[in-house]
């Protein structure tokens, strides 16, 4: 099986994938905040702000993507980050804008053959799968890789949960599920997965249409 997980090679191989459901109509006082005056301590504690969406259809639902370059990078950070003035002072007014989220972390996943890389400023739809066992990840990325290949759709990036034990407490992650998610050009639509690749499946995947932040367009 011709596939391999990114190694500390790459700047930012860990990803936390945020889903936050904002209060109604808190979507961009809470978007403020994370582009505003707690970007730059995250950044200077050794964060990547990777990209921060909004889902279409889904007007208090934003996507945030955060990076780090490995596990004890990713501690460091946000122990770093949570003890800088602008969190303290933020955390409250953050918080309020918030009514729901949930983390899955992941590691950066690629191909051989390696992907492009994502770049901020564009919209792009993120399918998201959560798979039976955790054992046939590779399979499905290879297979699911290839399908959206052939439907013009190749990834720019494709990320799958990392099992690993969360060592910082203060970001609770998704446990016991395995997820894979693929982000692909924002082209219109995904067609259905193949029986053989949905088999692998708990659900159906979420398709995403992501749209970037309006800050983060060049």
């Amino acid at each position: 099986m011709n596939y391999q997980w990114v190694g500390q090679t790459e700047a930012m191989p860990v990803v936390e994938f945020h889903d936050v459901r904002a209060e109604n109509d808190r979507a961009d006082a809470y978007l403020g905040l994370i582009e505003g005056p707690l970007a730059a301590p995250f950044a200077e504690a050794g964060g990547g702000l990777l990209g921060q969406f909004r889902v279409a259809g889904h007007p208090d639902r934003v996507m945030l993507l955060r990076g780090y370059a490995g596990m004890p990078e990713r501690r460091r950070t946000i122990e770093m980050y949570l003890k800088s003035a602008q969190w303290q002072a933020n955390r409250a007014s953050l918080l309020e804008q918030e009514r729901q989220s949930s983390v899955i972390l992941t590691r950066t996943l690629m191909p051989s053959s390696a992907t492009r890389p994502l770049r901020l400023g564009e919209g792009c739809t993120a399918i998201v799968s959560e798979l039976r066992f955790a054992d046939q990840i590779g399979t499905y990325h290879l297979w699911l890789r290839l399908f959206l290949r052939k439907a013009g759709l190749d990834p720019l990036a494709a990320y799958s949960t990392l099992e690993s034990v969360n060592d910082v407490p203060a970001v609770p992650v998704i446990k016991n599920r395995t997820h894979h998610i693929a982000l692909v050009p924002d082209s219109g639509g995904v067609p259905q997965l193949p029986a053989e690749l949905r088999g692998m499946l708990r659900y159906a995947p979420e398709i995403l249409s992501l749209a970037p932040a309006p800050s983060l367009v060049w």
